[in-house]
């Protein structure tokens, strides 16, 4: 009885030893996500054995994602065959990290609460990181914008402007998806917002998507972005400090508008209606 004591009390302290030399880490990129937003982990694995790791190439190593939506037995599976990692091989001593588009793989595009860890699988070993949750939100709605295509009439491009608190702070989104076909562009953060004068968003018949928001009370952020049948690009993004700097008069137009309105908000004190 006492010999398979030791046996399994060797056994434990032989395992215990080996997995501290395989150091798995994940980390979320925020905590809270914007749907359609782009989802981004880092995920780091440190060999300290005396023999390679290698991924890939149908190698038994393997590093997988776990991810569960508002249980944690409601996993969801992946939606893209391609591997998550490239082919790897990490040496003795060396430290592999990559950055992954968890949404890319995963459908993440419902708003929710969810829970991920990185398991690393090893000669039947399993080695997993603390589970982290990350909720997406659809955000608070500020504007919307139309776009229609004259060489594809059927097709309608809708650009939604929300915010939502980040890190304490309030910053500006655009979502953008495609009717009727249903295609989610990737959600883009346009930064801090000021919520004292409401954002304005431009299309110009080109296809040049102009928004323009306060950011501090001092400066405005101009973006702008062109929005093609089968692809966007975010062409340019400044500070504007005065409607002088901007570069076309649709602009201007925007910039002094946004002007307008913040003083037509503004009452003299003496009025309480």
């Amino acid at each position: 009885m006492k010999n398979w004591k030791l046996i399994i009390g060797s056994l434990l302290v032989a395992s215990g030893a080996f997995a501290q030399q395989i150091d798995l880490h994940l980390t979320l990129s925020h905590s809270l996500f914007i749907v359609g937003e782009p989802v981004v982990v880092e995920v780091s694995l440190a060999n300290m054995t005396r023999y390679p790791i290698i991924l890939g190439n149908d190698s038994p190593d393997q590093i997988l994602m776990e991810i569960t939506r508002d249980s944690k037995y409601d996993d969801l599976e992946p939606q893209n065959s391609q591997p998550l990692f490239p082919p790897t091989q990490i040496a003795s001593g060396q430290t592999f990290k990559q950055n992954i588009e968890l949404d890319k793989w995963f459908a993440l595009y419902e708003s929710g609460k969810y829970m991920i860890r990185a398991i690393f699988v090893q000669n039947g070993m399993r080695y997993e990181t603390p589970k982290k949750a990350f909720d997406v939100v659809p955000g608070i709605p500020l504007k919307d914008g139309i776009q229609m295509f004259v060489s594809k009439q059927h097709l309608q491009r809708n650009f939604h402007l929300v915010y939502w608190m980040r890190d304490r702070v309030n910053r500006l989104f655009l979502r953008i998806e495609d009717t009727p076909t249903g295609q989610a562009w990737d959600t883009i953060d346009l930064g801090t917002l000021s919520k004292v004068t409401e954002p304005k968003i431009d299309i110009s018949p080109k296809g040049e998507v102009t928004v323009i928001h306060r950011a501090t009370q001092d400066a405005f952020i101009r973006t702008v972005i062109w929005s093609m049948p089968t692809s966007i690009e975010i062409a340019e993004r400044n500070s504007l400090a005065d409607p002088d700097v901007s570069s076309t008069e649709r602009v201007r137009a925007l910039y002094e508008e946004m002007q307008k309105d913040e003083k037509k908000d503004e009452k003299p004190w003496w009025q309480f209606w």
